[in-house]
């Protein structure tokens, strides 16, 4: 195998979105977010492939897109201003 197919092979892609469950805590000014999900770009850019690790059991499955200042998995956060987690 030739140095440039190798470096295509194992190149790892980013998945652009990540999916989410969300529970709220407490009161619900706080939410514990899961991920579960990831979701790569077509590349005709019409569509995307979605990897699932688990699913949501309210049915409710939020999607972000990845930032590399991330937060790190399962970290509580405030809810957000307009309340969707």
């Amino acid at each position: 195998m030739s140095d440039q197919n190798k470096n295509q092979t194992s190149t790892v892609r980013k998945p652009l979105m990540l999916g989410y469950t969300v529970r709220p805590i407490g009161d619900g000014s706080k939410s514990h977010w899961s991920k579960i999900a990831a979701a790569w770009a077509h590349k005709d850019g019409e569509g995307y492939d979605i990897q699932f690790d688990a699913l949501p059991v309210d049915g409710r499955l939020v999607l972000r897109t990845v930032k590399d200042d991330q937060q790190p998995d399962n970290e509580v956060v405030d809810r957000s201003p307009g309340g969707m987690g």
